[in-house]
């Protein structure tokens, strides 16, 4: 199955019309990651979907450099059929920390620690490390119009940032420290601070962590036209009243979503202190695993279902007592895989050991696969609010069972059906499939609804609708 670059997909980031009007899809994929594409329901609802944990040991301890721990932060780019980790080492003996890197030509599922001969380890080139001395570590591919020596940029949490052309030679870049300290008291960046180059906003965005008095670990954002330069950072995302008062978060793994219009994706790590004496204080120990958050513009966020994501392993396991997501994603196919370090030590507990070891994993979703709108077996349906597309014929990301079916309706802005396009001349809908062509009657071409207004009406039984999209020709948003 072919592999696809994520580094080149962008999307148009003006979707709404004028206030009050309909929103303009276009041609472009539209996830369900909200209410937006819900005006009305019955019987159905929106759920969030956990990805399928293979439980592969990807990315182990087996190097000298890497007898502290591995992982914890790792950064993932795909491009063609070649996918980049960058992870962090650390040895057991001096404790410095490096950046290490590996790749895969199969689609995650076997890596290789190539010899590259850069980085001087105990009298030896012969190890797969880029840097020494640098953690915290947050890597991300440029924008696409970079100078070749700046490709990829690299961010440490000595607020220090660095360029390479190639991923494995790094050179410094800016002024130090990076993120202003004085414009952002409580800036604290033991973490990973994410940045990326958002092909919306055409701008750099930068999460980093922000120390809140009360709150804890937390996540700042800003934007900015240089790589560097970020304005004072508004806090995106911090415990609330929903959340137990010993808890607070540590990575965001945010991303912008290369496969559909105005999709972020956030995979933060929620951390449990453990209670010490006396009451009301919590110490820097315990176990960590992974929550879920979507946005539409990057800085509001929503946490509709805040149960684990990915959930510890069973105790005694290898991922039993801390669980910390990465940064990137890669595609297979109608599949992706998200990475995360698992690890069988809480948050403080390698002080008393002296190792914190680590294993690098990943999760596995269906493409677009990270919400959906469900009916129950006895069936639901539900109606968007109106819209204008351009292309030719509806493709939706369906799932049902043996027995489960959509059938999808066009209204005018009154709720009134189009001819032709009525739930009674509606073709069901069945399968399990990425990229199904609606039809009516047997005809999927739509080109006489494209600009205007629309509402679609799906009547559901016992499935799943992850997305939708209006294509001018063959199965452009695949």
């Amino acid at each position: 199955m072919r592999l696809l670059c994520l580094v080149l997909v962008c999307f148009n980031a003006s979707f709404l019309t004028a206030a009050g009007g309909p929103l303009n899809v276009g041609s472009a994929k539209q996830l369900f990651l909200d209410h937006r594409f819900i005006e009305s329901s019955k019987g159905t609802e929106l759920v969030i979907n956990r990805p399928r944990i293979p439980g592969e040991k990807l990315i182990v301890v087996d190097s000298p450099w890497e007898t502290y721990w591995i992982g914890g932060y790792l950064s993932v780019i795909q491009e063609g059929d070649r996918l980049h980790m960058w992870y962090e080492a650390a040895d057991r003996e001096e404790k410095r920390v490096g950046l290490a890197y590996a790749y895969s030509s199969d689609g995650g599922a076997k890596w290789t620690k190539p010899n590259l001969g850069i980085i001087d380890f105990r009298g030896s080139r012969n190890n797969n490390l880029v840097t020494r001395d640098t953690a915290g570590i947050h890597v991300f591919r440029n924008r696409p119009d970079a100078p070749a020596a700046e490709k990829y940029c690299l961010f440490v949490d000595a607020n220090k940032a660095f360029v390479s052309p190639d991923g494995l030679h790094w050179s410094p870049y800016g002024k130090v420290p990076f993120l202003d300290h004085k414009a952002n008291e409580h800036l604290g960046l033991d973490s990973q601070n994410v940045i990326f180059w958002d092909t919306s906003l055409k701008k750099y965005v930068a999460y980093p962590r922000i120390n809140l008095p009360t709150y804890g670990r937390s996540f700042g954002y800003a934007a900015s036209d240089t790589f560097g330069d970020f304005p004072k950072f508004k806090i995106a995302f911090k415990r609330d009243a929903m959340d137990p008062i010993n808890m607070d978060f540590y990575t965001t793994g945010a991303i912008q979503y290369p496969f559909a219009a105005d999709s972020y994706l956030m995979f933060p790590t929620a951390y449990y202190h453990y209670p010490e004496p006396p009451v009301g204080k919590f110490s820097n120990d315990g176990p960590i695993d992974i929550q879920f958050a979507t946005s539409r513009d990057g800085l509001q966020w929503d946490r509709s279902d805040r149960r684990p994501l990915i959930s510890l392993g069973l105790e005694g396991s290898w991922d039993c007592a801390g669980l910390y997501v990465g940064y990137g994603m890669s595609r297979q196919g109608d599949e992706l895989s998200i990475y995360y370090t698992a690890l069988d030590v809480t948050h403080g507990a390698y002080v008393a050991t002296g190792v914190l070891g680590g294993t690098i994993t990943r999760a596995i979703y269906r493409l677009d696969g990270f919400v959906s709108v469900d009916a129950p077996y006895g069936g639901g349906e539900f109606t968007t609010p109106a819209m204008v597309f351009s292309g030719g014929h509806l493709e939706l990301n369906f799932e049902g069972s043996a027995g489960g079916w959509a059938r999808v309706e066009i209204l005018d802005e009154q709720g009134k059906p189009f001819l032709h396009f009525t739930e009674k001349e509606a073709d069901p809908v069945t399968g399990n499939s990425t990229g199904k062509t609606v039809k009516w009657g047997g005809q999927s071409d739509l080109s006489s609804l494209a600009g205007r207004p629309i509402k679609l009406r799906f009547v559901m039984r016992d499935a799943k609708l992850y997305a939708f999209q209006f294509v001018s020709g063959g199965s452009a948003g695949k």
